[in-house]
C-alpha cells in the first residue's frame, strides 16, 4: 500500500457509468454524475462505501419521484402553451380602433370583474374600453379603417348607425370610473338595463345607444369618501352608486332635512328685515327709507322694513334604523341595497342635518345594540365595524318595534341613556319580507322597505300609523304604499 497510486478511472459514457478503484484490486461501479473527486482516496474506504450507497439510493428515489410527479403538458394546464394560445382573444372585429398605447381588456379579464359570458357583451366591453381611453387623450377619430364607410363596412348599416351614436355619447356626456374598462362595464350595464326594459320579448338583443348617469351622485364627496370604508362597498362601488340614484326617485319618501326656528329677542347679533308692527321699533328703521317720498303714508300704515335682532336654533331630523339580521338576509343583492340605503342616510349626518339611531335586529329586544352617528367621525368609526355577514335566527317586528317605542317614551334609550321623548323620531325598517309581525298596530309611524319579497301585514300596519310601505325586487322595480297615494310605481327598474 506504501507506492500505491490512484488510478484513472474508467468512464463508459453509453450509460454513464464509473468503474472506481478503492483498493489494490477492488473496484466499484457507481453513476459518473454522483462521482467526487474526494472518493479517490483509499484512506476514506469506510466512509467512501457508506456515502456512495446513500447516494445510490437516493439517485433511485430522486428518478422515482421525477416519473411520477414530473410535469406534463397533459396534467398541469396552467403551463400548457396550447392553452396559452387558444386564450388570445380575436380583436379584428371590433369597431373601434386600437388606440396607440393602451391594452384592450382581454375576455378573461372582463368575466374575471363582471357576470357577463355573451360574445355581444364581451366585445361591447372591449370597444367601449378603447372608447373612454381615447376619450382621455382627446382623440375623436375612434372608428377602425375597415369600418369608416356605413356602406361598405362588416356590419348593416343600422347596426353601424347605432354604434356610432353610442360612441358619440361617449364623447359627451358623463360617466362614472377610475379606469376605461370600469367606465365601459358602466356603460354596458345601463344599456342591458336599458335592452332589457325595452325589448322584453325578443330573442336578441339590440344595443342601444343612450345612458344616463346622474353626475351628482357619482361625484358627491359624501358619498364617494364613505364607499372606501367598507368591503363590499369597495367591491361594488358602481353598483352601490346606482342604487344610491334610484333612492333619489323616492323624493319626499325619503327627504331628510333640519327644522330651523327664530325667535325675536332683546339683544342679538344676527338681525332679520321684519315688517313694523308698533312705532317701538322706529330706531331700527332703515335709514333710506326716510329719504323716500312715501315714507310719511308707510309710517302711519306701520309699512316700513325694520331691522329686528333675533336668535336662530336648528334642529336635526332624527331617525331609528332598524336592519334585519336574519340568515336570509347574508345575500349580495340584499347587502348592496342595504348599504345603498345606509350611505345615503348618513350623507345628511355629514352635512348636519340629521342624526341617526342604527341597530340590527332578530326576534329578542334584548339584543338590540344601538350606536349614534351624529357626525363624519361616527360615520367613518360605524363603518369600520359594520357587518354584511347577517347570520340571525328568526325576527319578530311588532315585538322589536313595540319595545323601541317603550324605551322612547321612557327618557332613557336603551344603551345610549338618551331622552328621545320629545321628538319621537320616525323608525325606519329594512327587511326582506321574510319576517313575522305578530301585533295588529304599531305605537306610532313606522315606515319599512322590504327587498326583494313583501309582506302585506307589513304594509297595512305601516300604513294605518301614517307611514310607507316601500318594496324593492330583484329588476330594481320600486313600489310605494300609503294613506295619500295606495300604490305608488316609483321606478320601473330593469323590467316593466
Amino acid at each position: 500500500m506504501a507506492g500505491w497510486k490512484p488510478k484513472a478511472r474508467a468512464i463508459f459514457s453509453p450509460r454513464e457509468i464509473v468503474a472506481q478503484q478503492v483498493g489494490p484490486s477492488t473496484f466499484r461501479y457507481i453513476p459518473a454524475r454522483e462521482l467526487d473527486e474526494l472518493d479517490t482516496y483509499p484512506s476514506l474506504k469506510s466512509f467512501r462505501k457508506q456515502r456512495a450507497a446513500d447516494k445510490l439510493n437516493t439517485y433511485d428515489h430522486a428518478k422515482e419521484a421525477k416519473s411520477k410527479f414530473a410535469w406534463q403538458p397533459t396534467r398541469w394546464s396552467t403551463f400548457n402553451f396550447n392553452s396559452f394560445l387558444s386564450d388570445v382573444d380575436d380583436n379584428t372585429n371590433l369597431f373601434v380602433k386600437e388606440p396607440e398605447n393602451y391594452i384592450t381588456p382581454t375576455k378573461r379579464e372582463i368575466r374575471t370583474k363582471t357576470n357577463y359570458w355573451t360574445d355581444e357583451d364581451i366585445s361591447r366591453i372591449k370597444e367601449l374600453s378603447r372608447c373612454c381611453y381615447l376619450k382621455m387623450i382627446d382623440d375623436n377619430n375612434y372608428i377602425h379603417p375597415d369600418f369608416k364607410n356605413p356602406t361598405k363596412s362588416p356590419i348593416d348599416e343600422e347596426e353601424w348607425h347605432r354604434k356610432k351614436e353610442l360612441f358619440d355619447n361617449v364623447f359627451t356626456d358623463f360617466i362614472p370610473g377610475h379606469t376605461p374598462l370600469e367606465q365601459a362595464i358602466a356603460v354596458n350595464e345601463q344599456i342591458r338595463d336599458k335592452e332589457t326594459r325595452d325589448q322584453p320579448e325578443l330573442g336578441r338583443r339590440f344595443s342601444g345607444s343612450s345612458f344616463e348617469f346622474k353626475r351628482d351622485d357619482y361625484c358627491n364627496p359624501y358619498l364617494n369618501n364613505q364607499l372606501t370604508l367598507n368591503k363590499l362597498s369597495r367591491e361594488k362601488k358602481l353598483q352601490i352608486l346606482s342604487k344610491i340614484s334610484i333612492i333619489g326617485d323616492l323624493g319626499s319618501q325619503f327627504k331628510v332635512e333640519k327644522e330651523c326656528g327664530e325667535q325675536e329677542v332683546a339683544n342679538s347679533d344676527i338681525f332679520r328685515k321684519r315688517v313694523m308692527r308698533n312705532y317701538d321699533q322706529l330706531t331700527r328703521l332703515e335709514l333710506y327709507q326716510r329719504i323716500l317720498p312715501t315714507f310719511k303714508p308707510k309710517l302711519y300704515t306701520k309699512n316700513l322694513v325694520v331691522n329686528v335682532p333675533v336668535k336662530t336654533s336648528e334642529k336635526k331630523q332624527k331617525i331609528i334604523i332598524l336592519v334585519d339580521f336574519s340568515g336570509s338576509m347574508d345575500e349580495e343583492e340584499k347587502q348592496i341595497w342595504v348599504n345603498a340605503l345606509l350611505i345615503d342616510r348618513f350623507r345628511y349626518v355629514i352635512q348636519g342635518e340629521a342624526e341617526v339611531f342604527f341597530s340590527f335586529f332578530v326576534h329578542s329586544p334584548s339584543d338590540l345594540r344601538f350606536t349614534h352617528i351624529k357626525n363624519e367621525e361616527d360615520v367613518i368609526t360605524f363603518w369600520k365595524k359594520f357587518s354584511n355577514r347577517p347570520n340571525g335566527s328568526f325576527t319578530n317586528i311588532g315585538r322589536i318595534v313595540k319595545d323601541v317605542a317603550r324605551s322612547v317614551k321612557s327618557k332613557n334609550f336603551y344603551n345610549l341613556g338618551i331622552d328621545l321623548s320629545e321628538e319621537q323620531p320616525e323608525i325606519l325598517i329594512v327587511n326582506d319580507g321574510q319576517d313575522e309581525v305578530g301585533y295588529d298596530e304599531f305605537p306610532y309611524k313606522v315606515n319599512a322597505i322590504s327587498l326583494m319579497q313583501f309582506s302585506d301585514e307589513l304594509k297595512d300596519l305601516c300604513v294605518a300609523t301614517g307611514g310607507k310601505q316601500i318594496g324593492i325586487d330583484y329588476n330594481d322595480r320600486i313600489v310605494s304604499y300609503s294613506k295619500e297615494k295606495p300604490f305608488e310605481v316609483v321606478s320601473a327598474g330593469k323590467k316593466k
